[in-house]
């Protein structure tokens, strides 16, 4: 029996996004995965929580697919999470603490694309695993088993097309694993 994927996509313009769109275009037919543009659907930032909560439910794996700005994701998904992973949803606080709830068992899975070359990311600077802390932690604390991220370096520094071809082919199947 496959997984249900939902894809959360947080992109500012996936218009012109050259590897975020060729990536999505790989898993879009996929009768498994469902992916929400999050920015495509709610421009205004006024998120649908119960729709959203409604995806969560039916997934077994949650990715986040967005391009590193800022060594942060795009301010959207931030919205996103805040109106969505709410009390009484992802967790509840009762008497013997906080209590794991609709996320619990659920796989959570990093799909990030960097401008930079990796090299970018070490040094006087945080590793992409530093910078995205907030959301591997926050996917823990709700009781989700966070999987191995996959990382895209040099997206916009002469990739060629042979090579976010071959890109594309891994990140799906990073996805459906």
């Amino acid at each position: 029996m496959s997984k249900n994927i939902l894809v959360i996509q947080a992109h500012d313009d996936m218009k012109t996004s050259r590897v975020n769109k060729r990536f999505s275009k790989e898993i879009e037919n996929l009768d498994n995965v469902e992916i929400r543009d999050i920015k495509a659907l709610y421009p205004d930032y006024k998120i649908d929580v119960q729709a959203e909560q409604e995806a969560i439910k039916k997934a077994d794996k949650i990715v986040f697919q967005f391009p590193m700005f800022w060594f942060n994701a795009p301010s959207i998904l931030k919205e996103w999470m805040d109106k969505v992973y709410t009390l009484g949803f992802a967790f509840d606080v009762t008497k013997d603490g906080y209590q794991k709830r609709e996320l619990d068992g659920k796989e959570f899975m990093l799909t990030v694309s960097m401008g930079g070359h990796e090299a970018a990311y070490s040094g006087d600077y945080k590793s992409v695993d530093e910078c995205l802390t907030p959301y591997i932690y926050t996917s823990k604390f709700c009781g989700m088993k966070v999987l191995e991220p996959f990382y895209t370096y040099r997206a916009m520094q002469n990739l060629s097309d042979e090579k976010l071809e071959e890109i594309a082919a891994e990140f799906k199947k990073a996805i459906l694993r």
